[in-house]
């Protein structure tokens, strides 16, 4: 695979980490029922899965897991995606739009068991969001997002809750809250989970690198760096990395965003430490809390796939963040002990890309594109079991890999192309 970077500056949550556990490199030919190419959240969560499910699995990882756009994630784990349902109605259909959202909800707390099933702390942790309209006409936009919610039966409250300090009330003209998300730490989640599947007998080898796949009569070929894979199932859980070399690609839209984290124990008192925030501006700012007490904060999406940046520029964002709080909470004085930058991607219709290539039977595609990476990576597991057992999985047709997929009317949403 080419050299992709995908954070720059300090990261907060391999700090969190006393000890990280290695693997081998592959250094001969396995067999195996499915191969996982990606060692990342949505690799740990596919593996960890699997072996719950009893499944035999090998997974891959170029460098060393949880090292990549893992490490940068900031843990928000929320139903909601960046798209509102009652917007995604509007381009597929009111039907299809609250089912993505209700598998979505599902697949939180989901994430939430599977958390729960291993020996490290993940830290999963239920959270309700606040949802903060940035103009009037967002406000019109959140109050029709937030009776289709409710229509639906998807949990939310109208307003702001107790507790939340007048500057939110004086800056934003109205709110929701949704019930069901979570928070995680994402670098010990999905350690613990490889680590989880290991002990269950999941394969897992570090560096070593995919060059090529190839089908062979009822078999993929894995050439790897080191030794061969041959599986019956693939699963390219890459993100926003490059597939094989030669092969076409699913290109996401890639583009940068900040993030830093507080000192311990900077979270005001009047703080309700069981919600995060987001906006509805688009970059929007967000932030959630720590076990210690710290603010994890970021934004400032920019149209630039490199998250490559100076020390002077990476300032300059960091800043303009801790002043997003210092509006919001003027009676304290925030600074950063930790600032990065990461990479991300997003898909053109705003949905992930899950399932089975449509051309190549076998090759299963978990590529959750979009601020809700983790979500979509506990989704495209519990598809992946469904299609491993002959299942059709109800949001089958909705996300999958083709090169044309539809709205409501019948019109093309979005061209894509894909590949391994």
């Amino acid at each position: 695979m080419n050299e992709h970077k995908l954070h720059d500056g300090t990261l907060y949550w391999p700090k969190t980490m006393s000890f990280f556990p290695t693997y081998p490199s592959l250094r001969e030919r396995a067999m195996t029922q499915v191969a996982i190419i990606g060692g990342g959240m949505t690799g740990a969560i596919c593996a960890a899965t699997l072996a719950e499910a009893g499944i035999p699995a090998v997974l891959v990882e170029e460098k060393r897991v949880a090292s990549a756009s893992t490490a940068a994630n900031t843990g928000l784990i929320q139903f909601s995606s960046d798209i509102m349902v009652s917007e995604l109605a509007d381009r597929i259909g009111e039907m299809d739009a609250v089912a993505f959202y209700a598998h979505c909800s599902k697949a939180v707390n989901d994430l939430g068991l599977l958390a729960a099933a291993i020996p490290q702390d993940g830290g999963y942790r239920s959270r309700s969001s606040l949802y903060c309209a940035a103009s009037d006409a967002d406000a019109s936009k959140l109050r029709r997002e937030y009776q289709m919610l409710r229509r639906h039966g998807l949990d939310a409250d109208w307003g702001f809750p107790a507790g939340v300090g007048p500057a939110f009330k004086a800056r934003y003209p109205a709110a929701l809250v949704t019930h069901g998300d979570a928070e995680i730490n994402p670098v010990r989640l999905a350690n613990g989970l490889i680590a989880q599947a290991a002990r269950c007998g999941v394969r897992v080898y570090e560096h070593t690198g995919v060059a090529n796949v190839r089908k062979r009569g009822d078999w993929f070929v894995l050439a790897c760096d080191g030794g061969e894979i041959l599986a019956r199932t693939v699963v390219r859980a890459t993100g926003y990395l490059p597939g094989i070399e030669g092969a076409a690609e699913s290109e996401p839209n890639l583009r940068r965003t900040f993030a830093l984290a507080t000192p311990p124990n900077s979270v005001p008192d009047e703080w309700n430490r069981d919600l995060m925030m987001w906006e509805t501006a688009r970059p929007y700012f967000y932030f959630r809390t720590t076990p210690d007490g710290r603010i994890v904060a970021g934004g400032l999406d920019e149209d630039m796939p490199d998250p490559s940046t100076g020390e002077r520029a990476l300032r300059e964002r960091t800043d303009k963040l801790l002043a997003e709080l210092g509006a919001l909470f003027p009676g304290s004085r925030f600074e950063a002990e930790y600032a990065w930058c990461g990479a991300f991607g997003e898909s053109p219709d705003d949905l992930p890309f899950i399932g089975e290539h449509p051309e190549m039977p076998g090759l299963f595609h978990a590529l959750g594109y979009g601020g809700n990476g983790t979500v979509y990576g506990m989704l495209a597991a519990s598809m992946l079991v469904a299609h491993l057992r002959g299942e059709t999985h109800p949001l089958a047709g909705l996300l999958r890999p083709t090169q044309v997929r539809r709205t409501a009317s019948g019109e093309p949403a979005v061209k894509k192309a894909f590949g391994v």
